[in-house]
């Protein structure tokens, strides 16, 4: 890969979904740290696994996304001028998930991780829906895949769950992404997630419910990424004003998730706007209350809620869990729906206690 002279333009930077949300200020500062690259035809850009120090802006040519496979490379995605590759690893340092070769020669911008993250330090309101755009694009590639295959033989279903797989990951990692702003362990999305599957199991839901819930669950306070530090961070208790921002959260969220065909991405959005609503009618946004709330936000309530007060934090101790069971119990029909509250602290033992002694 040959770095060029060329000088980087805005307008090719703003060309790239995730970046047209910058202001003309932050697309001028970002163009002038980027780089052009050129590729030649086969040429590697990063391998799966490679470390997500960048972001590539396909300015002409075409590239392949890919992972491998048993006897072959899977194609994933096939890119062209003006789409983006490598945003999942920049924003969160993570691996990159797949590979990209070039598929003839081509050129990109390429936006280093620090020059990016410089960037969105000035502009957070741009990361909100830069995540947004990123979940809603990547849900619609999988299902794109998912159809496309459904007819196709054993081998290339399995391909499929594959993909199907490391999508998931992407919106479990959106999910860690908010979390991590407050919750540095990441415990607290893994625990939450499994009591919640398992409380519904128990409860009656089915296991594709169950299943999709596992998944949906970990976006429940993806709004957080849009509140400012000084209010979540904070060691002390919120002003009533500062109260008001935190939960913004709730509504937050469910911009970030709405509008998706995905089943998952849908419970995910119904879970970020309301696992905050109380039974008794006196939680936020909405102040609904009963069975008005929908079910798994309910679930979420009480396994959120759990999961907190054994949680340490910095301006708290973990409690011990016989208290919060009992908190748990004593909330049944104020704070939490009774049914779910009695039989949460029911099944601890049997089937609640290795999810929060193993994780």
């Amino acid at each position: 890969m040959k770095t060029l002279e060329a000088t980087v333009r805005p307008e090719e930077l703003a060309a790239a979904e995730m970046l047209r949300h910058l202001s003309s200020e932050a697309l001028a500062e970002l163009a002038a740290r980027a780089r052009r690259r050129s590729l030649a035809a086969t040429e590697v850009v990063f391998k799966e696994g490679d470390p997500g120090d960048a972001l590539h802006i396909v300015t002409a040519g075409a590239l392949a996304v890919v992972r491998p496979s048993h006897d072959s490379d899977l194609v994933l995605e096939r890119l062209g001028p003006g789409q983006a590759f490598g945003e999942l690893a920049v924003l969160n340092g993570a691996a990159r998930l797949a590979s990209v070769i070039a598929i003839e020669s081509s050129e990109t911008v390429e936006v280093g991780r620090d020059d990016f993250e410089r960037v969105l330090d000035s502009n957070p309101q741009a990361m909100r829906r830069m995540l947004g755009a990123l979940a809603r694009d990547l849900t619609l590639a999988k299902e794109e895949v998912a159809r496309q295959n459904r007819s196709l033989e054993d081998t290339v279903r399995e391909r499929t769950e594959q993909l199907r797989e490391s999508h998931l990951e992407v919106i479990r990692r959106l999910g860690q992404a908010a979390e991590s702003r407050d919750d540095a362990t990441g415990v607290h999305i893994t625990r939450m997630s499994r009591l919640c599957a398992r409380l519904a199991r128990a409860g009656g839901m089915s296991p594709e419910e169950c299943d999709m819930l596992l998944h949906a669950a970990p976006m429940h306070d993806v709004g957080k990424i849009g509140i400012p530090d000084r209010i979540l961070l904070k060691p002390g208790k919120l002003g009533p004003a500062e109260w008001e921002v935190m939960q913004s959260h709730t509504t937050i969220g469910a911009r970030v998730l709405e509008g998706s065909d995905s089943p998952v991405v849908q419970m995910a959005e119904t879970i970020a706007l309301m696992h905050h609503e109380r039974w008794d009618g006196s939680g936020y946004p909405h102040g609904i209350e009963g069975e008005d709330i929908p079910l798994v936000a309910r679930i979420c309530a009480v396994c959120d809620v759990f999961d907190a007060l054994i949680s340490e934090r910095p301006y708290k101790r973990p409690w011990p869990v016989p208290d919060a069971l009992a908190e748990i119990e004593r909330q049944g029909g104020a704070h939490f729906d009774p049914r779910l509250a009695q039989l949460f602290v029911a099944i601890y033992d049997e089937r609640l206690r290795d999810v929060v002694e193993g994780a």
